[in-house]
């Protein structure tokens, strides 16, 4: 998930001055990846330095520690065997304001950064005996694991290569081993890359072939030393170990980091208790008399439904059953991908049960070794974070995440949710998630950078939330024609001028709309109704089975599924959580009953199935709920007392 990049600088390959700009083109280049906190790590002569802060790596640059860091370990010092590594992280286990809890981490004279998530930490934790935990980040476990095994006689290499048969989860690291003088790279899903000089003595590593080539065409001293022919992608599995010539013996360590932890943003007093939720509770017993259409369970405080003699909804009699185009097609298309030796592939991979299934499909069914990718703006959950890991380990799929600025993401929902609390309206809901919209432009950015051929989709066919821009007075276009339900879920000309002016009035009405979030929630409306959406869809193929797809995630990947509630869809999206609990409490209906409604329609499930699950998957998500509050900074039972005092629409 993070950013991670290293430099074995020997013999004085290259002058200090030239060593300092690539480790500043590093830094800035590996950001993409993580922007929550950063570091680096120098060994140089018999003294190793580590400097992590909770700063962006473009703030670090500017900080005063780093300045003086460069100028006493690289510009002020001798000529000698240089190594060092860095870190931009994307935050998971353990929060960057817990200056010990960011990257390199370090203990017992070893400096390390890791990319990825350890599943299985806190079962190491308890079961290997001799370690001692002292941080809340899960990489901590790599670096006492490679200690134990370094203590015990093993090469470095030999340690790493233990430790990684101990360890579930993807990994990519490099570490700097004082004692051993050493530093020893390792991957097990290939998300790690390298670029070095024909005699060994100067090498370059990073998270992605894309930062290395930037690396070099933005600084022509290497030329002479590295070329872009030579750029290597670490197979799953492989180790590399790198020695310093000389050898000290008197050993140094300096760690540089915020002095203490830091003070950032609100936190709910808020318990997960029955007593305090009560209050929050959804009236099922309210809902229950809705009136419904007697097909599907569309209920009548849908927007623009209407119900003929029969009781039977208009969006049932114009919705015309998937046609699939079946396992032939599909295995056409294989062939043809086959064929062509340029053919490469990404994968969208929000870590959700969907996406999560396509990967699997695409390399396990069809044989495809694609990149997986994600787009991360802040509401990805660590839940989410830890089925990506856990499936690319095991698949040896190569990670590609691109993380937005998620303080300035967070900021922008904080800003838009306190907009709408102040003129509560249904049909501005979407806002809080604009910020997710912007995937689809860096998906087709790295088509482009990556020279891919495909992106391939394994988006769910039946989620159709038509009453989001209903609430806007938006009419569906599927009311107007029989639809097929494949049909991308993209406004018309007509409707997307309409609502263009639905959301202009009310900016116009509400200026706390207009905030830091402006110009960030038109690029992504372009995102998402403008530019190109040229996927390869799985399900296009082949029919969704939601069955079949659990059964596969939880039996062969040991898929992890969310405390708060029994389903398996949204759970590795945090908005999720929100938004429906606002429909459900004032509609009376989330996007789980326009989902089943298509189930049913599609002859998938039974009616009294669909109202079974939709009652059990409406009720609010509490914890999920605290979370979301507690990273956007707002306080839980202001934001709920608000909606709970809205009128109902039943």
């Amino acid at each position: 998930m993070c950013g991670i990049w290293g430099i074995a600088n020997l013999n004085c390959r290259i002058d200090n001055k030239v060593l300092i700009k690539i480790i500043k083109k590093l830094m800035v280049l590996s950001e993409i990846r993580g922007k929550e906190a950063s570091g680096v790590s120098i060994l140089k002569g018999d003294k190793l330095s580590v400097l992590r802060k909770a700063k962006a790596s473009h703030e670090l640059l500017k900080d005063k520690d780093f300045k003086t860091l460069i100028q006493d370990r690289i510009l002020a010092g001798s000529s000698e065997d240089t190594l060092v590594i860095g870190h931009s992280r994307l935050v998971t286990n353990g929060s960057q304001y817990r200056p010990e809890n960011n990257q390199p981490v370090t203990k017992k004279n070893i400096a390390l950064v890791h990319n990825g998530i350890i599943v299985n930490c806190d079962e190491l934790w308890t079961n290997v005996e001799g370690m001692e935990k002292n941080f809340e980040v899960d990489s901590e476990i790599i670096l006492e694991l490679f200690h134990k095994y370094v203590s015990e006689g093993k090469s470095p290499d030999m340690a790493m290569k233990e430790t990684f048969g101990r360890i579930q989860g993807m990994a990519s690291v490099l570490s700097i081993s004082q004692e051993k003088d050493c530093l020893v790279a390792a991957t097990n899903n290939g998300s790690l890359y390298y670029c070095g000089s024909e005699d060994g003595n100067l090498i370059v590593f990073a998270s992605e072939a894309l930062i290395l080539k930037k690396l070099l065409k933005d600084i022509p001293q290497l030329s002479p030393y590295l070329s872009p022919k030579n750029i290597q992608k670490m197979e799953t599995g492989t180790y590399k170990i790198i020695y310093r010539k000389e050898h000290f013996l008197k050993k140094e360590l300096e760690i540089i980091q915020d002095a203490k932890e830091i003070t950032h943003t609100l936190r709910n007093d808020f318990k997960i208790q029955p007593e305090s939720c009560k209050k929050y509770e959804i009236d099922f017993e309210k809902i229950r008399n809705i009136r419904r259409c007697k097909k599907c369970i569309l209920p009548e405080t849908m927007p623009f439904i209407e119900f003929d003699e029969n009781g039977i909804c208009n969006y049932c009699k114009t919705y015309k059953k998937i046609e699939y185009k079946g396992v032939g097609e599909l295995n056409n298309w294989r062939e043809k991908y086959e064929k062509n030796q340029e053919n490469k592939s990404m994968v969208a991979f929000s870590g959700g049960r969907d996406s999560s299934y396509g990967l699997h499909y695409f390399v396990k069914e069809m044989g495809i070794k694609p990149i997986a990718y994600c787009y991360d703006w802040g509401m990805v959950t660590d839940l989410a974070r830890r089925n990506q890991s856990r499936m690319c380990s095991q698949l040896g799929i190569e990670f590609v995440l691109i993380s937005a600025d998620i303080k300035k993401k967070r900021d922008n929902i904080r800003n838009n949710v306190l907009a709408w609390l102040k003129q509560p309206v249904l049909g501005m809901i979407p806002l809080f998630m604009a910020g997710d919209k912007h995937y689809f432009y860096y998906a087709n950015k790295l088509c482009r950078d990556y020279h891919l051929q495909h992106v391939l989709l394994a988006s769910n066919p039946y989620e159709t939330t038509y009453f989001k821009t209903g609430f806007c007075g938006v009419k569906p276009d599927i009311l107007n024609k029989v639809y097929n339900g494949l049909a991308v879920e993209r406004l018309s000309e007509k409707n997307m001028i309409k609502l263009a002016l639905f959301y202009g009035r009310q900016f116009i009405g509400n200026r706390k709309y207009i905030n830091s979030s402006v110009l960030d929630t038109i690029s992504a409306a372009g995102s998402f109704y403008v530019i190109p959406h040229n996927y390869f869809r799985l399900f296009d193929y082949i029919p969704w089975e939601e069955k079949n797809l659990e059964r596969v995630l939880k039996d062969e990947y040991d898929w992890e599924c969310a405390n708060d509630t029994e389903s398996t869809w949204r759970i590795g999206d945090g908005t999720a959580p929100f938004y429906n609990y606002i429909y459900c409490q004032v509609a009376g209906f989330t996007e789980n009953d326009t989902f089943r409604s298509n189930q049913i329609r599609e002859g998938m499930i039974t009616r009294e199935e669909a109202l079974q699950l939709v009652y059990r998957d409406n009720e609010p998500r509490f914890e999920s709920l605290k979370w979301y509050f507690d990273v956007i900074g707002l306080d839980m039972r202001m934001v709920l007392d608000v909606v709970n005092n809205m009128s109902r629409l039943y």
